[in-house]
């Protein structure tokens, strides 16, 4: 039976995520900064797609786990690792709903736009926390559903012919008191907002990007071609272009999004002799 999992892995390995990504790493470099890391420190990098976190946090000198659902993408991780000229990351095939991890494993959780797709988001959080050390540190990035990715996000859900499988939003993880409330066990929590900037020469140049690299958009324009929807798919281009103009400036298309940095509580059970 074709699972939602199967259908997860599916979708993130048909794009072209090295190419997708090559923004992200400035983004990698500021969690770790958010969360003081240190070359003693045992990292896990949730749903590590293409490595660019857990390689950062590996350059500092940290003890590395990456963890993704996709094959594919723990293949390029390692090309990406062998490049970048770093060794000994730990790279694992799981699932951030059912980390293979012992309670309390890690210093410190790290995620770049990557745990925020698990469909049971308070499963996904209590995971989060249960291999997190007490005192440790807790930081990734989400997309706020009132800024860019959020609003084309709202676009595509307009054209997607696939029908939703589970009602869950992955920008949950971009609104403040949801993430609050997604998280068990935290001392401290503040919150950071930043920007990628990608350079563009025009917003249909970044369409024509879209369709051709991102998986979800791939099989979102060959469904709808499949069933002869050319004017559905003019519809969706226009309304996709639409938002994105207001999110450019000289050349720049301007992603807004949340930093979550957090410790996790610890107990006031003391030992008995």
């Amino acid at each position: 039976m074709y699972s939602t999992k199967d259908k997860v892995k599916e979708i993130w390995s048909s794009g072209d995520y090295r190419s997708r990504g090559q923004y992200f790493p400035p983004v990698s470099a500021r969690l770790t900064r958010y969360v003081k890391l240190q070359s003693d420190d045992s990292v896990l990098d949730l749903a590590c797609g293409y490595g660019n976190t857990a390689i950062t946090a590996r350059a500092i000198g940290a003890k590395v786990t990456g963890i993704d659902i996709t094959p594919k993408l723990l293949a390029l991780a390692k090309e990406e690792e062998k490049i970048s000229n770093v060794s000994g990351i730990d790279w694992k095939e799981g699932d951030v709903e059912d980390l293979p991890f012992e309670d309390e494993s890690f210093d410190v959780v790290l995620s770049t736009f990557g745990h925020i797709f698990a469909s049971n988001q308070e499963l996904a959080g209590k995971e989060m926390m249960r291999v997190l050390k007490q005192g440790g540190r807790l930081s990734f990035t989400s997309w706020p559903p009132e800024l860019a990715v959020g609003k084309l996000s709202d676009v595509v859900s307009k054209y997607n012919p696939f029908p939703p499988s589970e009602a869950f939003s992955p920008y949950n993880w971009g609104v403040v008191d949801k993430v609050k409330q997604l998280l068990p066990c935290i001392k401290g929590i503040y919150f950071e907002r930043d920007t990628i900037k990608i350079p563009i020469l025009s917003p249909h140049h970044y369409w024509q990007d879209t369709i051709t690299k991102a998986g979800f958009m791939i099989q979102i324009i060959e469904a709808l071609k499949k069933q002869n929807e050319k004017d559905k798919i003019d519809s969706f281009r226009k309304d996709y272009i639409k938002i994105l103009e207001h999110y450019i400036c000289d050349n720049e298309l301007r992603l807004g999004y949340l930093i979550t940095v957090a410790t996790k509580q610890r107990s006031n059970n003391k030992p008995t002799s």
